[in-house]
């Protein structure tokens, strides 16, 4: 196995791990990262601010810009972590269900994500029943995430 693959493997049992472990988890997946968007005019917005912070994420982001724009024709950057760190901070943003989350460690499914929705309670026992609950965001609120991110960066 190349040293590649076996990484990439690595960090599916670590993220299998991590959701199983019984710890406090708040998943924010792409599915709701994909939610707040920077677009071209949030773009200019920053680049006309003279604050620093604006100007360093806009010369980062250019690449992006440039890959969204050829592989998708639209002028957006998706904010992931953004998103992702916003949710740890203000946690009201997200809205989210309860749920057992596994981790696909192998196969052509490898690295993929399944929710056992623990709001559907059946009454067979499953290989599920036992497995600790995590609470997956299933959508954001992306006027005031985007406009948070805004601020700060303009600040």
């Amino acid at each position: 196995m190349a040293l590649v693959e076996h990484m990439i493997e690595m960090k599916h049992y670590a993220a299998n791990i991590v959701f199983t472990c019984g710890a406090y988890v708040l998943a924010v997946g792409i599915n709701v990262t994909h939610q707040v968007v920077l677009t071209n005019s949030d773009g200019e917005t920053l680049a006309s601010s003279n604050e620093k912070f604006a100007q360093y994420l806009l010369k980062m982001l250019e690449v992006y810009f440039n890959y969204h724009h050829d592989a998708y024709s639209t002028k957006v950057v998706y904010l992931h972590d953004p998103t992702a760190m916003l949710a740890a901070i203000n946690p009201s943003l997200i809205t989210y269900v309860e749920g057992a989350i596994r981790v696909q460690t192998n196969g052509i499914t490898r690295g993929l994500t399944l929710l056992y929705n623990k709001q559907k309670r059946f009454a067979e026992i499953t290989e599920w029943s036992d497995q600790p609950s995590v609470n997956v965001a299933v959508t954001v609120d992306t006027p005031t995430a985007l406009k948070l991110v805004m601020e700060r960066l303009m600040e």
